[in-house]
Protein backbone atom coordinates (compact mmCIF):
# COMPACT_ATOMS: atom_id res chain seq x y z
CA UNK A 1 0.00 0.00 0.00
CA UNK A 2 2.97 2.31 -0.88
CA UNK A 3 4.13 4.52 -3.84
CA UNK A 4 7.24 4.14 -5.46
CA UNK A 5 9.32 7.43 -6.05
CA UNK A 6 7.85 9.81 -3.39
CA UNK A 7 8.78 10.78 -0.24
CA UNK A 8 7.43 8.79 2.68
CA UNK A 9 5.58 11.52 4.78
CA UNK A 10 6.87 12.49 8.15
CA UNK A 11 5.10 15.26 10.68
CA UNK A 12 5.33 15.34 14.30
CA UNK A 13 1.40 14.71 15.54
CA UNK A 14 0.10 16.03 18.88
CA UNK A 15 -0.65 13.04 20.62
CA UNK A 16 -3.48 13.79 23.24
CA UNK A 17 -4.69 11.19 25.54
CA UNK A 18 -6.05 7.50 24.90
CA UNK A 19 -9.64 8.28 24.73
CA UNK A 20 -9.93 12.02 23.01
CA UNK A 21 -12.51 12.14 20.04
CA UNK A 22 -11.63 13.59 17.28
CA UNK A 23 -13.73 16.29 15.99
CA UNK A 24 -14.76 16.77 12.29
CA UNK A 25 -14.46 19.62 9.55
CA UNK A 26 -17.99 18.38 8.41
CA UNK A 27 -18.18 15.37 10.38
CA UNK A 28 -20.87 12.42 9.15
CA UNK A 29 -23.94 12.77 11.59
CA UNK A 30 -23.26 11.01 14.45
CA UNK A 31 -18.82 9.75 13.90
CA UNK A 32 -16.45 9.64 15.75
CA UNK A 33 -12.84 9.20 16.17
CA UNK A 34 -10.96 7.71 19.19
CA UNK A 35 -7.58 8.22 19.76
CA UNK A 36 -5.05 6.06 21.65
CA UNK A 37 -1.61 4.33 20.75
CA UNK A 38 0.27 1.52 20.20
CA UNK A 39 2.48 0.25 22.66
CA UNK A 40 6.34 0.53 21.41
CA UNK A 41 8.39 -2.99 22.09
CA UNK A 42 10.24 -3.16 24.83
CA UNK A 43 13.48 -1.29 24.20
CA UNK A 44 12.14 0.72 21.84
CA UNK A 45 13.07 4.75 21.03
CA UNK A 46 9.58 4.87 18.41
CA UNK A 47 8.35 2.77 15.89
CA UNK A 48 6.33 2.37 12.80
CA UNK A 49 3.50 1.07 11.15
CA UNK A 50 3.29 -0.01 7.69
CA UNK A 51 -0.35 -2.85 7.36
CA UNK A 52 -3.36 -3.33 9.20
CA UNK A 53 -6.42 -5.36 8.99
CA UNK A 54 -9.52 -6.00 10.49
CA UNK A 55 -9.83 -7.06 14.00
CA UNK A 56 -7.05 -5.36 15.65
CA UNK A 57 -4.16 -6.38 13.97
CA UNK A 58 -1.23 -4.18 12.87
CA UNK A 59 2.52 -4.76 11.86
CA UNK A 60 5.53 -2.22 11.33
CA UNK A 61 9.10 -1.96 13.58
CA UNK A 62 10.82 -0.94 16.34
CA UNK A 63 14.07 0.81 16.87
CA UNK A 64 15.28 -2.28 18.46
CA UNK A 65 13.60 -5.19 16.16
CA UNK A 66 13.17 -5.32 12.83
CA UNK A 67 9.84 -7.66 12.47
CA UNK A 68 6.90 -5.84 14.87
CA UNK A 69 3.27 -7.11 14.93
CA UNK A 70 0.28 -5.78 17.35
CA UNK A 71 -3.00 -7.38 18.25
CA UNK A 72 -5.81 -5.96 20.06
CA UNK A 73 -3.49 -3.13 21.61
CA UNK A 74 -0.59 -5.67 22.47
CA UNK A 75 2.95 -6.03 20.71
CA UNK A 76 4.52 -8.95 20.06
CA UNK A 77 8.54 -8.75 18.64
CA UNK A 78 9.34 -11.54 16.22
CA UNK A 79 12.41 -10.52 15.56
CA UNK A 80 14.36 -11.41 12.44
CA UNK A 81 13.03 -13.64 9.39
CA UNK A 82 15.45 -16.15 8.97
CA UNK A 83 18.39 -14.60 10.59
CA UNK A 84 18.35 -11.32 8.33
CA UNK A 85 17.17 -7.88 8.26
CA UNK A 86 13.59 -8.05 8.28
CA UNK A 87 10.87 -5.67 6.62
CA UNK A 88 7.04 -6.31 7.36
CA UNK A 89 4.34 -4.64 4.66
CA UNK A 90 1.09 -5.92 5.44
CA UNK A 91 -1.17 -8.57 7.74
CA UNK A 92 -4.60 -10.20 7.49
CA UNK A 93 -6.81 -10.32 9.66
CA UNK A 94 -5.62 -14.06 10.70
CA UNK A 95 -2.83 -12.46 11.55
CA UNK A 96 -0.42 -13.43 8.78
CA UNK A 97 2.17 -11.17 8.15
CA UNK A 98 4.19 -10.77 4.88
CA UNK A 99 7.79 -8.75 3.92
CA UNK A 100 11.14 -9.24 2.71
CA UNK A 101 14.48 -9.85 4.32
CA UNK A 102 17.45 -7.61 2.79
CA UNK A 103 21.10 -7.53 2.92
CA UNK A 104 22.29 -3.50 3.54
CA UNK A 105 19.88 -2.30 0.92
CA UNK A 106 18.73 -4.88 -1.54
CA UNK A 107 15.57 -6.99 -0.80
CA UNK A 108 16.66 -11.00 -0.46
CA UNK A 109 13.61 -12.94 0.32
CA UNK A 110 10.07 -12.79 0.11
CA UNK A 111 8.34 -15.06 3.32
CA UNK A 112 4.93 -15.14 5.42
CA UNK A 113 4.57 -15.02 9.31
CA UNK A 114 2.20 -17.73 10.46
CA UNK A 115 1.76 -20.30 12.85
CA UNK A 116 4.36 -18.13 15.16
CA UNK A 117 7.50 -18.77 12.48
CA UNK A 118 8.69 -17.31 9.25
CA UNK A 119 8.55 -19.32 6.19
CA UNK A 120 10.30 -18.20 2.86
CA UNK A 121 8.18 -18.19 -0.25
CA UNK A 122 9.82 -19.49 -3.74
CA UNK A 123 11.70 -17.14 -6.00
CA UNK A 124 9.96 -18.19 -9.09
CA UNK A 125 12.69 -19.66 -11.71
CA UNK A 126 15.18 -17.91 -13.65
CA UNK A 127 14.53 -15.01 -10.66
CA UNK A 128 17.34 -13.35 -8.74
CA UNK A 129 15.25 -12.92 -5.73
CA UNK A 130 11.54 -11.75 -4.59
CA UNK A 131 9.66 -9.89 -1.97
CA UNK A 132 6.59 -9.47 -0.26
CA UNK A 133 3.98 -6.59 -0.46
CA UNK A 134 0.43 -6.80 0.17
CA UNK A 135 -1.70 -10.30 1.38
CA UNK A 136 -5.40 -10.49 1.48
CA UNK A 137 -7.59 -12.34 4.16
CA UNK A 138 -7.49 -15.68 1.74
CA UNK A 139 -3.95 -15.88 2.09
CA UNK A 140 -2.61 -14.74 -1.40
CA UNK A 141 0.54 -12.74 -1.37
CA UNK A 142 1.49 -10.37 -4.27
CA UNK A 143 5.13 -8.59 -4.64
CA UNK A 144 7.96 -8.72 -6.97
CA UNK A 145 10.92 -10.40 -8.45
CA UNK A 146 13.90 -9.05 -10.40
CA UNK A 147 14.85 -11.18 -13.15
CA UNK A 148 18.34 -10.76 -15.30
CA UNK A 149 19.26 -7.49 -16.87
CA UNK A 150 17.06 -5.42 -14.11
CA UNK A 151 13.76 -6.60 -15.16
CA UNK A 152 10.75 -6.58 -12.72
CA UNK A 153 8.30 -8.70 -12.43
CA UNK A 154 4.53 -8.96 -10.34
CA UNK A 155 4.18 -12.00 -8.98
CA UNK A 156 1.56 -13.85 -7.25
CA UNK A 157 2.15 -16.09 -4.40
CA UNK A 158 -1.71 -18.01 -4.64
CA UNK A 159 -2.87 -19.23 -1.03
CA UNK A 160 -4.21 -22.56 -2.41
CA UNK A 161 -0.80 -23.18 -4.02
CA UNK A 162 2.05 -20.63 -2.28
CA UNK A 163 5.11 -23.14 -3.57
CA UNK A 164 4.02 -21.98 -7.17
CA UNK A 165 4.02 -18.66 -7.79
CA UNK A 166 2.95 -17.14 -10.73
CA UNK A 167 4.76 -14.39 -12.54
CA UNK A 168 1.93 -11.87 -14.15
CA UNK A 169 3.59 -9.14 -17.29
CA UNK A 170 1.03 -7.58 -19.49
CA UNK A 171 3.66 -7.75 -21.96
CA UNK A 172 7.56 -8.27 -21.55
CA UNK A 173 8.23 -6.42 -24.60
CA UNK A 174 6.49 -3.56 -23.71
CA UNK A 175 7.47 -3.30 -19.67
CA UNK A 176 10.12 -3.80 -17.86
CA UNK A 177 8.95 -3.45 -14.25
CA UNK A 178 5.87 -4.34 -12.91
CA UNK A 179 4.51 -4.06 -9.60
CA UNK A 180 1.37 -4.62 -7.52
CA UNK A 181 0.14 -1.99 -5.91
CA UNK A 182 -2.46 -4.09 -3.97
CA UNK A 183 -4.72 -7.83 -3.94
CA UNK A 184 -7.96 -6.83 -2.30
CA UNK A 185 -10.29 -9.75 -0.41
CA UNK A 186 -11.62 -10.12 -4.53
CA UNK A 187 -8.73 -11.74 -5.61
CA UNK A 188 -8.31 -8.82 -8.06
CA UNK A 189 -4.36 -7.58 -8.41
CA UNK A 190 -3.75 -3.69 -9.32
CA UNK A 191 -0.84 -3.17 -10.75
CA UNK A 192 1.27 -1.02 -12.48
CA UNK A 193 3.67 -1.35 -15.28
CA UNK A 194 6.37 0.97 -17.25
CA UNK A 195 9.02 0.42 -19.23
CA UNK A 196 8.51 1.50 -23.28
CA UNK A 197 5.02 2.81 -22.14
CA UNK A 198 3.22 3.33 -18.61
CA UNK A 199 -0.08 1.59 -17.49
CA UNK A 200 -1.94 0.15 -14.77
CA UNK A 201 -3.95 -3.22 -15.12
CA UNK A 202 -6.23 -5.15 -12.75
CA UNK A 203 -5.43 -8.78 -13.33
CA UNK A 204 -8.95 -10.79 -12.28
CA UNK A 205 -8.82 -14.11 -10.30
CA UNK A 206 -9.05 -16.20 -13.56
CA UNK A 207 -5.94 -14.60 -14.67
CA UNK A 208 -7.71 -11.96 -17.38
CA UNK A 209 -5.88 -8.35 -17.53
CA UNK A 210 -7.83 -5.18 -17.79
CA UNK A 211 -6.52 -2.18 -18.79
CA UNK A 212 -7.62 1.21 -16.73
CA UNK A 213 -7.40 4.82 -18.73
CA UNK A 214 -6.02 6.30 -15.50
CA UNK A 215 -3.95 8.93 -17.17
CA UNK A 216 -1.26 9.32 -14.63
CA UNK A 217 1.24 7.36 -12.98
CA UNK A 218 0.05 8.40 -9.61
CA UNK A 219 -2.08 5.92 -8.74
CA UNK A 220 -2.03 4.98 -4.50
CA UNK A 221 -4.34 2.57 -3.34
CA UNK A 222 -6.56 -0.46 -4.39
CA UNK A 223 -9.80 -1.96 -2.16
CA UNK A 224 -13.06 -3.61 -3.17
CA UNK A 225 -13.00 -2.16 -6.64
CA UNK A 226 -11.98 1.15 -5.31
CA UNK A 227 -9.25 2.81 -6.66
CA UNK A 228 -7.32 6.44 -5.53
CA UNK A 229 -4.64 8.58 -6.43
CA UNK A 230 -3.48 12.13 -8.14
CA UNK A 231 -4.82 13.17 -11.36
CA UNK A 232 -3.61 16.41 -13.18
CA UNK A 233 -5.83 18.32 -14.50
CA UNK A 234 -6.71 21.86 -15.06
CA UNK A 235 -3.38 23.19 -14.36
CA UNK A 236 -3.37 21.16 -11.00
CA UNK A 237 -3.20 17.98 -9.57
CA UNK A 238 -6.77 16.43 -7.53
CA UNK A 239 -6.80 13.40 -5.85
CA UNK A 240 -9.74 11.10 -7.17
CA UNK A 241 -11.23 7.97 -7.54
CA UNK A 242 -11.90 5.39 -10.65
CA UNK A 243 -13.69 2.61 -11.01
CA UNK A 244 -12.57 -0.84 -12.56
CA UNK A 245 -13.57 0.43 -15.78
CA UNK A 246 -11.03 3.55 -15.35
CA UNK A 247 -13.70 5.93 -15.11
CA UNK A 248 -13.21 8.79 -12.59
CA UNK A 249 -16.51 8.22 -10.17
CA UNK A 250 -15.25 11.23 -7.48
CA UNK A 251 -13.11 14.23 -6.79
CA UNK A 252 -12.14 15.19 -3.68
CA UNK A 253 -11.53 18.27 -4.23
CA UNK A 254 -8.28 18.93 -3.15
CA UNK A 255 -4.57 17.24 -3.59
CA UNK A 256 -4.21 14.55 -1.25
CA UNK A 257 -1.19 12.39 -1.05
CA UNK A 258 -0.11 8.20 -0.01
CA UNK A 259 -4.24 7.99 0.18
CA UNK A 260 -5.31 4.85 1.54
CA UNK A 261 -8.77 3.61 1.17
CA UNK A 262 -11.47 1.01 3.06
CA UNK A 263 -14.22 -1.50 0.96
CA UNK A 264 -16.73 1.17 1.67
CA UNK A 265 -16.57 4.82 1.10
CA UNK A 266 -13.61 6.49 3.49
CA UNK A 267 -10.51 7.73 2.00
CA UNK A 268 -7.36 9.08 4.43
CA UNK A 269 -4.64 11.21 3.14
CA UNK A 270 -2.70 14.42 4.01
CA UNK A 271 -3.78 17.62 2.35
CA UNK A 272 -2.27 21.46 3.00
CA UNK A 273 -4.53 23.56 4.83
CA UNK A 274 -5.08 27.54 4.11
CA UNK A 275 -2.42 28.26 6.99
CA UNK A 276 0.21 26.05 4.59
CA UNK A 277 0.41 23.30 7.25
CA UNK A 278 -0.34 19.38 7.08
CA UNK A 279 -3.45 17.49 7.89
CA UNK A 280 -4.58 14.03 8.03
CA UNK A 281 -7.93 13.97 6.65
CA UNK A 282 -10.67 11.58 6.22
CA UNK A 283 -13.09 11.82 3.01
CA UNK A 284 -16.57 10.33 3.25
CA UNK A 285 -17.75 9.45 -0.25
CA UNK A 286 -15.48 12.34 -1.64
CA UNK A 287 -16.65 14.97 1.26
CA UNK A 288 -13.79 15.86 3.71
CA UNK A 289 -15.67 14.58 6.95
CA UNK A 290 -12.75 14.55 9.43
CA UNK A 291 -9.54 16.07 10.52
CA UNK A 292 -8.07 13.59 12.61
CA UNK A 293 -4.57 15.60 12.97
CA UNK A 294 -2.94 18.83 11.87
CA UNK A 295 0.43 20.16 12.23
CA UNK A 296 2.27 23.25 11.10
CA UNK A 297 5.74 21.85 10.86
CA UNK A 298 6.41 19.03 7.95
CA UNK A 299 4.35 16.02 6.80
CA UNK A 300 3.07 12.50 8.58
CA UNK A 301 4.00 8.74 8.16
CA UNK A 302 1.42 6.95 5.42
CA UNK A 303 -1.72 5.96 7.43
CA UNK A 304 -2.78 2.53 6.96
CA UNK A 305 -6.66 1.40 7.40
CA UNK A 306 -9.06 -1.34 7.90
CA UNK A 307 -12.48 -2.10 6.83
CA UNK A 308 -13.84 -2.13 10.31
CA UNK A 309 -12.85 1.93 11.50
CA UNK A 310 -9.49 1.97 12.34
CA UNK A 311 -6.59 4.50 11.21
CA UNK A 312 -3.04 4.27 12.25
CA UNK A 313 -0.26 6.29 11.33
CA UNK A 314 3.30 6.64 12.91
CA UNK A 315 5.23 9.92 13.42
CA UNK A 316 8.49 10.10 12.81
CA UNK A 317 9.42 12.49 14.50
CA UNK A 318 8.29 11.83 18.42
CA UNK A 319 8.62 7.67 17.25
CA UNK A 320 4.69 7.30 18.17
CA UNK A 321 2.38 5.35 16.77
CA UNK A 322 -1.41 7.12 17.07
CA UNK A 323 -4.22 5.31 16.17
CA UNK A 324 -8.13 6.51 15.49
CA UNK A 325 -10.79 4.08 15.64
CA UNK A 326 -14.25 5.39 13.80
CA UNK A 327 -17.72 5.03 16.15
CA UNK A 328 -21.08 5.75 14.31
CA UNK A 329 -23.76 6.25 16.48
Amino acid sequence: MKRRGKAVLAVALAVAGLTTAVTGTAAAAGCTWTRGALPLPAGSTRGYVTGAANGGWFVGSGSTTDAVRWHGGQVENLGQALGRQTQLTDVNSSGVAVGYTYVETFRDGAFVHRGGRFERLPTPSGYRTSWGKAINDAGDVVGMASGIGDTFDLVLWPAATPGTPVVVNPDPALYSYVSPIDVDEQGRILLFAEGAETAHFVRHPDGALTRLAVRTTYVDAFRNGRVSGELYENRAYTTVEWDLDGQVVRRLGVRATETVVDSGTLTVGTYRTADKGYALGVWDGGVLADTLVANQDGTFGRPVITDDGVVAVHDDSAGTITTFTRACS
